[in-house]
C-alpha cells in the first residue's frame, strides 16, 4: 500500500479532472445530465482508480486499477471529440483535455511496466543463473 499524492500521475490525473470540469462549464444545461456528466464522470474516474490501486495490497492487485484509469483516458478522447462535434466546445478548448489525457495515459502505462517489473523482481529467484545452490563441499 502507498500513498498515491507521492505519485506524479496522480497529480496528473487531478489536473485532467480539473480542466474537464473547466470544458464543461460551457456546455448547454441539457447536457447537464448526458455528455457533461459521462466526462466528468471518467475524468474523475482515473485518479480514483489510482488511489485505489494504491491502497491495495501489493503490485499485482496495483496493475489492475492502472488499467482502469487508462481505460477512463480513452473514454475521455472519444467524449471530447464528440463534445467538439456538436459544438459544445471548440477543438482548441477540447485538445486541452485531449493532450492532458494523452499525457497521463502515457505515464500510467509507463507506470503499469514499473510495478510490473517490480513484481515480477521481487517474485524472482534471489540465485542468478550463474550462482548454483550452496553445497557442501
Amino acid at each position: 500500500m502507498q500513498d498515491a499524492r507521492k505519485l506524479v500521475v496522480y497529480a496528473e490525473a487531478h489536473e485532467l479532472a480539473a480542466a474537464v470540469y473547466r470544458l464543461t462549464l460551457g456546455f448547454p444545461n441539457e447536457e447537464r445530465f448526458g455528455l457533461t456528466q459521462q466526462l466528468r464522470r471518467a475524468a474523475v474516474s482515473v485518479g480514483s482508480n489510482i488511489a485505489e490501486g494504491c491502497g491495495r495490497k501489493g503490485s499485482r492487485a496495483f496493475v489492475p486499477f492502472l488499467h482502469y484509469a487508462i481505460g477512463s483516458t480513452k473514454e475521455l478522447e472519444f467524449q471530447a471529440e464528440l463534445a467538439v462535434t456538436l459544438g459544445y466546445c471548440a477543438q482548441a478548448e477540447a485538445d486541452i483535455v485531449l493532450e492532458r489525457a494523452l499525457r497521463t495515459r502515457r505515464m500510467l502505462i509507463r507506470l503499469v511496466g514499473a510495478v510490473r517489473r517490480r513484481a515480477q523482481e521481487a517474485t524472482s529467484s534471489p540465485l542468478t543463473p550463474h550462482s548454483p545452490p550452496n553445497q557442501p563441499r
